[in-house]
């Protein structure tokens, strides 16, 4: 008994996952479904690869919306992602790379990882449904 002392200890307390780490700036997301025609003008720079556009009237400060490779679609809440809502967190995209109006923080588009250093929090992403040029938006 003495032996299995050590391993069962070992297993109990070795084995405990850490849960994820929440936002705590961005945690109260209204909840929203969005569904976009990419055959429609407003769209259009949509349907090439690494077309973006600003839907501002989703999310909380707006959704950047970035075609990856051509059929893959990517969307990110526009929220800086280390500033509690004000007047300037919201993120202005540009290119590859959404740029926080606070504080100039730049995150990438592609990954939604912070590219500045000393913040936390990466962009938050939304569920991309797509059905040919049907596009649904959701979280």
């Amino acid at each position: 008994m003495r032996r299995l002392f050590p391993i069962i200890v070992c297993v109990v307390f070795g084995c405990q996952v850490d849960p994820v780490q929440q936002n705590p700036y961005l945690n109260n997301l209204p909840p929203f479904e969005f569904e976009l025609n990419l055959d429609l003008p407003l769209y259009d720079n949509l349907r090439f690869p690494g077309g973006s556009i600003t839907v501002d009237q989703l999310g909380l400060k707006g959704v950047h919306l970035y075609n990856l490779n051509g059929s893959q679609i990517l969307a990110w809440e526009a929220s800086c992602p280390n500033q509690r809502p004000s007047d300037c967190s919201d993120t202005i995209a540009n290119g590859t790379e959404a740029v926080c109006n606070c504080d100039d923080s730049i995150y990438s588009l592609v990954t939604g990882q912070p590219l500045s250093e000393g913040v936390e929090y990466g962009l938050v992403n939304y569920g991309i449904r797509r059905t040919g040029n049907l596009v649904l938006v959701y979280n």
